[in-house]
């Protein structure tokens, strides 16, 4: 089979390890559309068909017993008509259920239960891919239940080097876009007798009642690994530590799973009692009930063993388990992950990259936890992070300085979270408690994107051409500077202002010269039609002045969307600009009009509150604890 279709791939294209900068596909007919014969296609498949039919035997399809009705059939994927788009096509792969495999009695096993490659798919490459390698795969993926399944490296389809490759991928019943990356290491190589890889594998028997799985616009690239960006500084991804409200997606830095519902939220913030400090905590659950069942004592050969009246003997066996009084859950096994604490950041770190962490923790018992790395909480992607943490009743710290993420962290790319294991003791319940100080990665690595903090959408008013005075609008940096916690209305613009210019890059603008953006919305280097002017503001007033002008044609019923950016302390804050008819932004603005407020108060959760009570809360930047 793997002499067969290598040789398929050097006819097709080239044999060789490549040398590129640049990502090169490895996949024919990634998109489904082409050669209906399987033969030219890089989609191989281990499932339990029956009655394929004929086939070509000399391509290396086959069952795996020569039996058609009983064996695993390892060949070319399934080709078929999209179901939901009859003008498409794509792979199919069944996934058997565990009830089938049980009655067909050659179920693929993994500690009793149906084993996850059961069932495979294979992205089956053109070109070996050694070690150093960074690869690239993108696809579009639906099943007819929502589920996941796991990746893994081999060398020829079912030639197994590793099992893991870029991660786990989650799958809907509708078509999404995935996109995954990894670096090729040793692990990935290991079962070829030249430390190359060649196919991706996926794990596809991940449910029980099975499933189907549909694959269409593949893609597997490869180039070499770019060089990593110049260290320049470490960008502290928490600001504040313990008391940050910054909010990466739908989670603030810290995020807890409380053992009792298991259930992700916000970390609770208290008071500890040992110092009376703020503190971040979370509480695991224990065995809180204990049964006591008799079972029958047998010999070696399956028979009851009798006592000296010729009775059967018994042996106690005592049952642990956890039940939560409210809702009657019954818990017989406590993972270790049934209670988390997670500190997460907006950078997705790649393999090779560097972070820090610096935290102090401590437990009301004595209790060892374990770290992991995830995408977001609760998405995991390594059991290993940082290593084991020994806590104790005192406060200690815990320093990770200068620490190089793995290629098993990375997973797809996207390590963004370290996450601690908290449920590790389970006979009573720990209290935990923890303060960060320092989660931080590479200045350098930072992407624009990663370090906007929050974003608004303002509109502005683009006059006619016969109003050769402009029309004026305003940008209330109120919020702006409350989320930067910036407390001064100067340098409002200037080098901190910048507009957008394309994917994920701004350039700086000469904001009290004027400026012009084209009809794109990006910055224009040459006149347009539209022209910007900032006027300074005092230091008083949150308002910034901008004059737009239009020498160009009609604006009525035309609408540009742009960006402007304000950075403070590395920290972005972005302005979503909707350009409109002057017309409209009066009738907008006369809505909108409202005096600025003045000591605005938040909560931990970024919330803008009317009044403090007790609490902590963050007033003009500043830290303060009501009581």
């Amino acid at each position: 089979m793997k002499k067969f279709f290598t040789l398929i791939a050097a006819v097709l294209l080239s044999s060789g390890a490549f040398a590129q900068k640049e990502f090169v596909d490895l996949v024919v007919n990634g998109n489904m559309e082409g050669e209906q014969d399987a033969k030219w296609s890089s989609f191989w498949c281990h499932d339990w068909r029956r009655g394929l039919g004929d086939f070509d035997p000399e391509s290396g399809q086959r069952y795996d017993n020569d039996d058609p009705d009983n064996g695993q059939f390892q060949g070319f994927a399934e080709i078929i008509v999209d179901p939901l788009d009859p003008n498409n096509h794509c792979a199919r792969v069944i996934a058997r259920s565990e009830a089938e495999a049980d009655e067909a009695g050659n179920k693929v096993a993994a500690n009793g239960a149906l084993a996850s490659w059961d069932c495979q798919f294979f992205v089956y490459a053109t070109d070996t891919i050694p070690e150093g390698k960074e690869l690239r795969m993108t696809l579009k993926v639906r099943a007819e239940k929502d589920g996941m399944f796991e990746t893994q490296a081999h060398w020829a389809p079912g030639d197994y080097n590793y099992y893991q490759l870029f991660g786990n991928i989650n799958v809907t019943t509708e078509w999404q876009k995935v996109t995954v990356t990894a670096i090729i290491d040793g692990n990935h190589t290991q079962g070829a007798s030249d430390k190359r890889m060649q196919s991706v594998a996926f794990n596809l028997s991940t449910n029980a009642e099975g499933n189907v799985f549909y694959f269409d616009d593949v893609k597997l690239e490869m180039r070499d690994q770019p060089d990593p960006n110049p260290f320049a500084g470490w960008f502290n991804m928490l600001r504040h530590g313990t008391l940050s409200t910054d909010k990466i997606g739908n989670y603030t830095n810290f995020t807890g799973r409380m053992g009792i519902d298991n259930t992700d939220r916000q970390a609770i913030v208290v008071n500890d009692p040992l110092d009376g400090e703020p503190a971040l905590t979370v509480t695991s659950i224990a065995f809180n009930h204990q049964e006591v069942n008799k079972k029958e004592v047998l010999d070696e050969e399956g028979n009851p063993v009798l006592d000296e009246n010729g009775d059967p003997t018994f042996e106690e066996e005592v049952v642990n388990y956890y039940l939560n009084d409210e809702t009657g859950e019954r818990l017989d096994n406590i993972d270790d992950w049934r209670t988390q604490f997670f500190v997460t950041g907006p950078h997705k770190f790649a393999a090779n990259s560097k972070f820090r962490l610096k935290m102090w923790a401590r437990a009301d018992k004595e209790c060892t936890i374990q770290s992991q790395v995830h995408r977001m909480p609760g998405d995991y992607i390594f059991y290993v992070g940082v290593g084991d943490l020994a806590l104790t009743p005192e406060w200690k710290l815990f320093e990770f300085d200068d620490q190089t993420v793995s290629n098993d962290q990375s997973g797809t790319g996207t390590m963004q979270t370290i996450a601690f294991n908290c449920n590790t003791k389970k006979d009573e319940p720990v209290t935990f408690y923890f303060r960060f100080e320092d989660f931080s990665a590479n200045l350098g690595d930072m992407t624009n994107a990663e370090r906007v903090l929050e974003s608004e959408t303002v509109m502005l008013p683009v006059p006619e051409p016969d109003n050769k005075d402009g029309a004026v609008g305003t940008i209330n940096f109120d919020n702006c500077l409350q989320v930067l916690e910036s407390n001064s209305f100067e340098n409002l613009i200037g080098e901190n202002m910048s507009v957008v210019n394309g994917d994920d890059t701004y350039k700086e603008v000469d904001a009290s010269a004027g400026f012009y953006i084209a009809d794109n919305g990006w910055l224009s280097e040459e006149e347009t039609p539209l022209t910007f002017e900032f006027e300074e503001v005092s230091n008083d007033d949150p308002n910034l002045k901008v004059t737009i002008y239009n020498d160009g044609e009609s604006f009525a019923d035309k609408k540009i969307d742009t960006q402007f950016r304000y950075e403070f302390a590395d920290w972005f804050y972005l302005f979503n600009v909707s350009l409109v008819p002057e017309e409209t932004y009066t009738g907008v603005a006369e809505l909108k009009a409202q005096p600025a407020k003045q000591n605005a108060i938040y909560d931990l959760s970024g919330r803008r509150v009317e009044k403090a009570v007790k609490g902590l809360y963050i007033i003009n930047g500043k830290k303060y604890l009501v009581k």
